[in-house]
Protein backbone atom coordinates (compact mmCIF):
# COMPACT_ATOMS: atom_id res chain seq x y z
CA UNK A 1 0.00 0.00 0.00
CA UNK A 2 1.79 3.07 -0.52
CA UNK A 3 2.36 5.63 1.72
CA UNK A 4 0.04 8.57 1.38
CA UNK A 5 -2.71 5.24 1.84
CA UNK A 6 -1.48 4.23 5.12
CA UNK A 7 -1.11 7.70 6.60
CA UNK A 8 -4.50 8.54 5.35
CA UNK A 9 -6.34 4.93 6.99
CA UNK A 10 -4.30 5.90 10.29
CA UNK A 11 -5.54 9.52 10.10
CA UNK A 12 -9.44 8.34 10.06
CA UNK A 13 -9.05 6.22 12.97
CA UNK A 14 -7.13 8.98 14.90
CA UNK A 15 -10.14 9.40 16.82
CA UNK A 16 -12.75 6.79 16.56
CA UNK A 17 -15.51 8.72 18.02
CA UNK A 18 -15.62 10.94 15.43
CA UNK A 19 -15.30 8.60 12.26
CA UNK A 20 -17.70 6.69 13.56
CA UNK A 21 -20.25 8.98 13.74
CA UNK A 22 -19.48 10.41 10.69
CA UNK A 23 -19.90 6.42 8.86
CA UNK A 24 -22.89 5.70 10.70
CA UNK A 25 -24.48 9.22 9.12
CA UNK A 26 -23.19 8.63 5.63
CA UNK A 27 -24.28 4.80 6.08
CA UNK A 28 -27.96 6.29 7.20
CA UNK A 29 -27.84 8.47 4.05
CA UNK A 30 -26.87 5.83 2.08
CA UNK A 31 -29.47 3.10 3.68
CA UNK A 32 -32.42 5.73 2.98
CA UNK A 33 -31.40 7.16 -0.26
CA UNK A 34 -31.55 3.36 -1.75
CA UNK A 35 -34.47 2.09 0.25
CA UNK A 36 -36.30 5.43 -0.68
CA UNK A 37 -35.49 5.39 -4.89
CA UNK A 38 -36.14 1.87 -4.95
CA UNK A 39 -39.81 2.23 -3.04
CA UNK A 40 -40.35 5.25 -5.12
CA UNK A 41 -39.33 3.09 -8.77
CA UNK A 42 -41.53 0.03 -7.55
CA UNK A 43 -44.38 2.32 -6.39
CA UNK A 44 -44.30 4.25 -9.61
CA UNK A 45 -44.30 1.70 -11.90
CA UNK A 46 -47.32 -0.55 -9.94
CA UNK A 47 -49.38 2.83 -10.56
CA UNK A 48 -48.37 2.79 -14.07
CA UNK A 49 -48.88 -0.60 -14.56
CA UNK A 50 -52.35 -1.16 -12.52
CA UNK A 51 -53.41 2.47 -14.81
CA UNK A 52 -52.81 0.58 -18.14
CA UNK A 53 -54.08 -2.89 -17.12
CA UNK A 54 -57.24 -1.30 -16.11
CA UNK A 55 -58.00 0.44 -19.58
CA UNK A 56 -55.70 2.17 -21.84
CA UNK A 57 -52.89 -0.30 -22.28
CA UNK A 58 -49.63 1.36 -22.62
CA UNK A 59 -49.77 2.49 -26.07
CA UNK A 60 -53.59 3.08 -27.62
CA UNK A 61 -54.08 3.33 -31.74
CA UNK A 62 -57.16 4.82 -32.29
CA UNK A 63 -58.79 6.58 -35.83
CA UNK A 64 -57.52 10.28 -36.12
CA UNK A 65 -58.84 12.96 -34.01
CA UNK A 66 -60.72 10.39 -31.57
CA UNK A 67 -58.51 11.30 -28.30
CA UNK A 68 -59.54 15.02 -28.38
CA UNK A 69 -63.40 14.02 -29.55
CA UNK A 70 -64.19 10.12 -27.77
CA UNK A 71 -67.30 9.61 -30.37
CA UNK A 72 -68.20 7.21 -32.53
CA UNK A 73 -67.53 9.60 -35.55
CA UNK A 74 -64.09 8.69 -35.23
CA UNK A 75 -62.83 5.01 -35.63
CA UNK A 76 -60.27 2.21 -36.77
CA UNK A 77 -60.71 -0.48 -38.99
CA UNK A 78 -59.79 -4.17 -37.02
CA UNK A 79 -59.14 -6.43 -40.17
CA UNK A 80 -56.60 -9.12 -40.64
CA UNK A 81 -54.48 -7.02 -42.11
CA UNK A 82 -54.50 -4.76 -38.93
CA UNK A 83 -54.25 -8.01 -36.55
CA UNK A 84 -51.56 -9.38 -38.65
CA UNK A 85 -49.46 -5.87 -38.23
CA UNK A 86 -50.25 -5.47 -34.76
CA UNK A 87 -49.03 -9.14 -33.76
CA UNK A 88 -45.55 -8.79 -35.40
CA UNK A 89 -44.54 -5.29 -33.58
CA UNK A 90 -42.04 -6.19 -31.32
CA UNK A 91 -42.32 -5.80 -27.74
CA UNK A 92 -46.01 -6.28 -27.72
CA UNK A 93 -47.68 -8.81 -25.42
CA UNK A 94 -51.17 -8.38 -26.23
CA UNK A 95 -53.53 -5.92 -27.66
CA UNK A 96 -57.53 -5.78 -27.99
CA UNK A 97 -60.01 -3.80 -29.88
CA UNK A 98 -62.66 -2.16 -28.25
CA UNK A 99 -65.89 0.33 -28.68
CA UNK A 100 -66.45 3.15 -26.17
CA UNK A 101 -69.59 4.96 -25.85
CA UNK A 102 -71.98 6.81 -23.49
CA UNK A 103 -75.76 5.28 -22.49
CA UNK A 104 -78.57 5.25 -20.10
CA UNK A 105 -78.63 2.45 -18.65
CA UNK A 106 -81.91 1.90 -16.40
CA UNK A 107 -83.75 -0.58 -14.70
CA UNK A 108 -87.48 -0.32 -13.99
CA UNK A 109 -87.37 3.49 -13.01
CA UNK A 110 -83.94 4.17 -12.21
CA UNK A 111 -81.22 5.15 -14.48
CA UNK A 112 -77.93 5.97 -14.74
CA UNK A 113 -75.35 7.09 -17.47
CA UNK A 114 -72.91 4.93 -17.96
CA UNK A 115 -69.46 4.45 -20.15
CA UNK A 116 -70.28 1.33 -22.39
CA UNK A 117 -67.11 -0.47 -23.24
CA UNK A 118 -67.51 -3.74 -26.17
CA UNK A 119 -64.57 -5.73 -25.43
CA UNK A 120 -63.42 -8.87 -27.12
CA UNK A 121 -63.82 -11.56 -24.49
CA UNK A 122 -60.36 -13.56 -26.34
CA UNK A 123 -57.97 -10.63 -26.47
CA UNK A 124 -59.02 -8.36 -23.59
CA UNK A 125 -57.54 -10.46 -20.65
CA UNK A 126 -54.36 -10.23 -22.67
CA UNK A 127 -54.26 -6.43 -21.97
CA UNK A 128 -55.89 -5.37 -19.13
CA UNK A 129 -57.23 -6.82 -15.75
CA UNK A 130 -61.20 -6.46 -16.18
CA UNK A 131 -61.77 -10.09 -15.89
CA UNK A 132 -59.72 -10.63 -12.81
CA UNK A 133 -61.95 -7.89 -11.13
CA UNK A 134 -64.98 -9.88 -11.28
CA UNK A 135 -66.44 -10.50 -7.72
CA UNK A 136 -69.52 -12.36 -9.17
CA UNK A 137 -70.84 -14.34 -11.71
CA UNK A 138 -68.71 -14.22 -15.15
CA UNK A 139 -66.92 -12.11 -17.86
CA UNK A 140 -69.00 -11.32 -21.24
CA UNK A 141 -69.03 -13.92 -23.67
CA UNK A 142 -69.57 -14.36 -27.52
CA UNK A 143 -71.51 -17.53 -26.95
CA UNK A 144 -73.74 -15.59 -24.39
CA UNK A 145 -75.41 -12.52 -26.60
CA UNK A 146 -76.45 -9.32 -24.68
CA UNK A 147 -74.28 -10.15 -21.55
CA UNK A 148 -73.53 -7.32 -19.49
CA UNK A 149 -70.86 -7.14 -16.81
CA UNK A 150 -71.30 -4.15 -14.23
CA UNK A 151 -69.26 -2.66 -11.75
CA UNK A 152 -69.97 -2.96 -8.07
CA UNK A 153 -70.82 0.74 -7.47
CA UNK A 154 -72.99 1.28 -10.48
CA UNK A 155 -74.64 -2.35 -9.51
CA UNK A 156 -75.67 -0.58 -6.27
CA UNK A 157 -76.88 2.39 -7.61
CA UNK A 158 -79.30 0.85 -9.83
CA UNK A 159 -80.25 -1.72 -6.99
CA UNK A 160 -79.01 -4.57 -10.04
CA UNK A 161 -78.02 -8.12 -9.53
CA UNK A 162 -76.87 -11.36 -11.37
CA UNK A 163 -79.95 -11.96 -13.81
CA UNK A 164 -81.85 -8.94 -13.90
CA UNK A 165 -82.91 -7.45 -17.18
CA UNK A 166 -81.92 -3.83 -17.93
CA UNK A 167 -82.32 -1.86 -20.42
CA UNK A 168 -79.60 0.12 -22.63
CA UNK A 169 -80.25 3.22 -24.54
CA UNK A 170 -78.12 5.29 -26.14
CA UNK A 171 -77.54 6.52 -30.38
CA UNK A 172 -76.02 4.49 -33.04
CA UNK A 173 -73.43 5.54 -35.03
CA UNK A 174 -76.33 6.07 -38.10
CA UNK A 175 -77.97 8.69 -35.47
CA UNK A 176 -80.52 6.37 -35.07
CA UNK A 177 -81.83 5.50 -31.43
CA UNK A 178 -80.22 2.40 -30.11
CA UNK A 179 -81.75 0.46 -27.60
CA UNK A 180 -81.75 -2.75 -26.37
CA UNK A 181 -81.93 -5.12 -23.12
CA UNK A 182 -78.98 -6.86 -21.53
CA UNK A 183 -78.93 -9.33 -18.78
CA UNK A 184 -76.30 -8.96 -15.56
CA UNK A 185 -73.95 -11.65 -15.77
CA UNK A 186 -71.01 -10.51 -14.03
CA UNK A 187 -70.55 -7.76 -11.17
CA UNK A 188 -66.94 -6.24 -10.81
CA UNK A 189 -65.42 -4.42 -8.45
CA UNK A 190 -62.67 -1.92 -9.41
CA UNK A 191 -59.71 0.29 -7.41
CA UNK A 192 -60.90 3.38 -9.48
CA UNK A 193 -64.12 5.21 -7.78
CA UNK A 194 -64.79 6.84 -11.27
CA UNK A 195 -64.88 3.26 -13.35
CA UNK A 196 -66.43 1.74 -10.16
CA UNK A 197 -69.97 4.00 -10.56
CA UNK A 198 -69.69 3.88 -14.15
CA UNK A 199 -68.59 0.94 -16.06
CA UNK A 200 -70.60 -1.21 -17.68
CA UNK A 201 -69.30 -4.16 -19.55
CA UNK A 202 -70.50 -5.78 -23.24
CA UNK A 203 -69.04 -8.04 -25.72
CA UNK A 204 -67.32 -6.31 -28.81
CA UNK A 205 -69.66 -8.44 -30.91
CA UNK A 206 -72.72 -7.07 -28.97
CA UNK A 207 -71.03 -3.52 -28.95
CA UNK A 208 -70.54 -2.96 -32.83
CA UNK A 209 -74.51 -4.75 -33.04
CA UNK A 210 -75.81 -1.92 -30.53
CA UNK A 211 -74.18 1.30 -31.91
CA UNK A 212 -74.06 -0.46 -35.80
CA UNK A 213 -70.56 -0.49 -35.89
CA UNK A 214 -69.69 -3.30 -38.15
CA UNK A 215 -66.05 -4.49 -38.42
CA UNK A 216 -64.87 -1.25 -36.46
CA UNK A 217 -63.43 0.00 -32.89
CA UNK A 218 -63.70 2.96 -30.90
CA UNK A 219 -59.78 2.19 -30.07
CA UNK A 220 -57.28 -0.41 -30.25
CA UNK A 221 -55.29 -0.46 -26.66
CA UNK A 222 -51.80 -2.67 -26.67
CA UNK A 223 -49.67 -3.86 -24.00
CA UNK A 224 -45.95 -4.04 -23.74
CA UNK A 225 -43.69 -6.24 -21.85
CA UNK A 226 -42.92 -2.93 -19.72
CA UNK A 227 -43.79 0.63 -19.84
CA UNK A 228 -40.40 2.15 -21.29
CA UNK A 229 -40.94 0.58 -24.36
CA UNK A 230 -43.77 2.21 -24.89
CA UNK A 231 -42.39 4.75 -27.33
CA UNK A 232 -40.74 1.85 -29.40
CA UNK A 233 -43.63 0.19 -29.57
CA UNK A 234 -45.64 3.56 -30.42
CA UNK A 235 -43.52 4.57 -33.44
CA UNK A 236 -43.89 0.74 -34.62
CA UNK A 237 -47.59 0.46 -34.62
CA UNK A 238 -47.39 3.98 -36.60
CA UNK A 239 -45.14 2.85 -38.98
CA UNK A 240 -47.40 -0.35 -39.74
CA UNK A 241 -50.77 1.53 -40.01
CA UNK A 242 -48.84 4.40 -41.56
CA UNK A 243 -51.63 4.24 -44.88
CA UNK A 244 -54.55 4.22 -42.33
CA UNK A 245 -56.17 7.73 -41.02
CA UNK A 246 -55.34 6.63 -37.25
CA UNK A 247 -52.98 8.09 -34.34
CA UNK A 248 -51.06 6.66 -31.99
CA UNK A 249 -50.44 7.79 -28.27
CA UNK A 250 -48.49 6.21 -25.61
CA UNK A 251 -49.89 5.91 -21.59
CA UNK A 252 -47.89 9.45 -20.63
CA UNK A 253 -50.20 11.47 -23.14
CA UNK A 254 -53.40 9.64 -22.10
CA UNK A 255 -52.78 9.84 -18.39
CA UNK A 256 -51.09 13.25 -17.99
CA UNK A 257 -52.38 13.49 -14.14
CA UNK A 258 -50.72 10.38 -13.42
CA UNK A 259 -47.55 11.54 -14.95
CA UNK A 260 -48.02 14.78 -12.82
CA UNK A 261 -47.90 13.00 -10.02
CA UNK A 262 -45.32 10.92 -10.33
CA UNK A 263 -43.31 14.43 -11.35
CA UNK A 264 -44.46 16.17 -7.94
CA UNK A 265 -43.59 12.35 -6.02
CA UNK A 266 -40.23 12.56 -7.17
CA UNK A 267 -39.51 16.00 -6.54
CA UNK A 268 -40.41 15.78 -3.31
CA UNK A 269 -38.61 12.41 -2.37
CA UNK A 270 -35.34 14.09 -4.43
CA UNK A 271 -35.91 17.23 -2.15
CA UNK A 272 -35.79 15.17 1.00
CA UNK A 273 -32.72 13.25 -0.37
CA UNK A 274 -30.78 16.31 -1.13
CA UNK A 275 -31.10 17.32 2.65
CA UNK A 276 -29.79 14.03 3.59
CA UNK A 277 -26.61 14.29 0.94
CA UNK A 278 -25.93 17.43 2.37
CA UNK A 279 -26.33 16.80 6.01
CA UNK A 280 -23.43 13.78 4.98
CA UNK A 281 -21.62 16.74 3.29
CA UNK A 282 -21.11 18.86 6.38
CA UNK A 283 -20.15 15.69 8.74
CA UNK A 284 -17.48 14.86 6.44
CA UNK A 285 -16.29 18.24 5.67
CA UNK A 286 -16.34 18.45 9.81
CA UNK A 287 -14.43 15.45 10.35
CA UNK A 288 -11.64 16.29 7.75
CA UNK A 289 -11.53 19.93 8.56
CA UNK A 290 -11.10 19.23 12.00
CA UNK A 291 -8.45 16.53 11.55
CA UNK A 292 -6.28 18.89 9.13
CA UNK A 293 -6.63 21.55 12.34
CA UNK A 294 -5.77 18.69 14.66
CA UNK A 295 -2.86 18.30 12.62
CA UNK A 296 -0.87 21.71 11.69
CA UNK A 297 2.11 21.00 13.38
CA UNK A 298 2.34 17.34 11.80
CA UNK A 299 1.70 18.37 8.21
CA UNK A 300 4.02 21.22 8.73
CA UNK A 301 6.84 18.74 9.48
CA UNK A 302 6.28 16.33 7.08
CA UNK A 303 6.09 19.70 4.51
CA UNK A 304 9.29 20.96 5.79
CA UNK A 305 10.83 17.18 5.27
CA UNK A 306 10.57 17.68 1.53
CA UNK A 307 6.70 16.30 1.19
CA UNK A 308 5.13 18.25 -1.66
CA UNK A 309 1.79 20.43 -1.50
CA UNK A 310 -0.08 17.98 -4.16
CA UNK A 311 0.86 14.78 -1.91
CA UNK A 312 -0.74 16.79 1.18
CA UNK A 313 -3.60 17.50 -0.96
CA UNK A 314 -4.31 13.63 -1.94
CA UNK A 315 -3.70 12.87 1.63
CA UNK A 316 -6.72 14.68 2.61
CA UNK A 317 -8.21 13.90 -0.20
CA UNK A 318 -7.27 10.05 0.70
CA UNK A 319 -8.59 10.21 3.88
CA UNK A 320 -12.66 11.67 2.69
CA UNK A 321 -12.36 9.24 0.13
CA UNK A 322 -12.49 6.28 2.83
CA UNK A 323 -14.56 7.88 5.10
CA UNK A 324 -17.27 7.57 2.37
CA UNK A 325 -15.98 4.52 0.93
CA UNK A 326 -16.57 2.74 4.61
CA UNK A 327 -19.63 4.16 5.03
CA UNK A 328 -20.89 3.27 1.19
CA UNK A 329 -19.86 -0.32 1.71
CA UNK A 330 -21.90 -0.69 5.24
CA UNK A 331 -24.71 1.47 4.04
CA UNK A 332 -24.89 -0.74 0.57
CA UNK A 333 -24.46 -4.36 2.47
CA UNK A 334 -27.85 -3.03 4.95
CA UNK A 335 -29.85 -1.44 2.11
CA UNK A 336 -29.63 -3.89 -0.37
CA UNK A 337 -30.79 -7.32 1.55
CA UNK A 338 -33.56 -5.04 2.63
CA UNK A 339 -34.81 -3.45 -0.64
CA UNK A 340 -34.74 -6.90 -2.16
CA UNK A 341 -36.90 -8.15 1.12
CA UNK A 342 -39.24 -5.55 0.39
CA UNK A 343 -39.15 -6.56 -3.16
CA UNK A 344 -40.22 -9.85 -2.14
CA UNK A 345 -42.67 -8.76 0.17
CA UNK A 346 -44.79 -5.95 -0.70
CA UNK A 347 -46.32 -4.29 2.18
CA UNK A 348 -50.61 -3.56 2.14
CA UNK A 349 -51.40 -0.03 2.30
CA UNK A 350 -53.70 1.17 5.26
CA UNK A 351 -57.30 2.40 4.52
CA UNK A 352 -56.09 6.52 4.10
CA UNK A 353 -53.37 5.43 1.19
CA UNK A 354 -55.60 2.75 -0.53
CA UNK A 355 -57.91 5.63 -0.69
CA UNK A 356 -54.98 8.19 -2.57
CA UNK A 357 -54.58 5.37 -4.56
CA UNK A 358 -58.01 4.59 -5.44
CA UNK A 359 -57.50 7.94 -7.54
CA UNK A 360 -55.15 6.29 -9.91
CA UNK A 361 -56.68 3.11 -9.75
CA UNK A 362 -54.16 1.57 -8.05
CA UNK A 363 -53.97 -1.42 -5.86
CA UNK A 364 -53.51 -0.36 -1.66
CA UNK A 365 -49.67 -2.53 -2.15
CA UNK A 366 -46.57 -0.56 -1.23
CA UNK A 367 -43.84 -2.22 -3.86
CA UNK A 368 -40.31 -1.93 -4.43
CA UNK A 369 -37.71 -1.96 -7.33
CA UNK A 370 -34.41 -2.14 -6.68
CA UNK A 371 -32.82 -0.82 -10.04
CA UNK A 372 -29.18 -1.10 -10.98
CA UNK A 373 -28.65 2.77 -11.06
CA UNK A 374 -30.03 2.95 -7.86
CA UNK A 375 -27.13 1.87 -5.93
CA UNK A 376 -24.82 2.97 -8.52
CA UNK A 377 -26.34 6.18 -8.19
CA UNK A 378 -26.13 6.38 -4.62
CA UNK A 379 -22.37 5.15 -4.65
CA UNK A 380 -21.53 8.37 -7.03
CA UNK A 381 -23.91 10.76 -5.54
CA UNK A 382 -21.77 10.14 -1.76
CA UNK A 383 -18.40 9.67 -3.66
CA UNK A 384 -19.04 12.87 -4.84
CA UNK A 385 -20.51 14.80 -1.96
CA UNK A 386 -16.97 13.61 -0.20
CA UNK A 387 -14.76 15.18 -2.75
CA UNK A 388 -16.51 18.18 -2.92
CA UNK A 389 -16.53 18.09 1.30
CA UNK A 390 -12.94 17.40 1.47
CA UNK A 391 -11.54 19.96 -1.08
CA UNK A 392 -11.25 23.10 1.15
CA UNK A 393 -9.91 21.02 4.54
CA UNK A 394 -7.38 19.47 1.68
CA UNK A 395 -6.22 23.11 -0.12
CA UNK A 396 -6.24 24.79 3.44
CA UNK A 397 -3.42 21.51 4.34
CA UNK A 398 -1.27 21.69 1.20
CA UNK A 399 -1.38 25.99 1.46
CA UNK A 400 -0.18 25.50 5.06
CA UNK A 401 4.05 26.56 5.75
CA UNK A 402 6.61 24.98 7.91
CA UNK A 403 7.24 28.20 10.22
CA UNK A 404 3.16 28.77 10.61
CA UNK A 405 3.64 25.04 12.26
CA UNK A 406 7.20 25.87 14.17
CA UNK A 407 5.13 29.30 15.66
CA UNK A 408 2.72 26.99 16.82
CA UNK A 409 5.27 24.32 19.25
Amino acid sequence: MPLELRLAWRNVWRNPRRTGLTVAATVFAVVLVVFFVAMAAGVHEKMIEDAVRIHSGHVALAGEGYFDNRTLEQFVEVDAALAAELDAVPGVRGWAPRIIGFALLSKETDARGVAVFGVDPEREPSVTTLKEKLKRGSFVSAASPNGIVLAERLASNLDADLGDELLLYSEAYTLESAFDLFTVVGIMKLPDVNLDRSLALISLADAQAFFAYPGRASEVAILTDEAALAPAVASAVRAAAESAPVEVRTWDRLMPELVQFIFLDDAGMYIMLIILVVVVAFGILNTILMAVLERTRELGVLLALGLRPAAVFRLVYAESLMLAGVGLSVGLVIAIPLVLWFQAHPVLLGAEMAQAGELFGMEPLMTWKLKPMNPIGSVVTILGVALLAALYPALKAARGRPVDALRSL
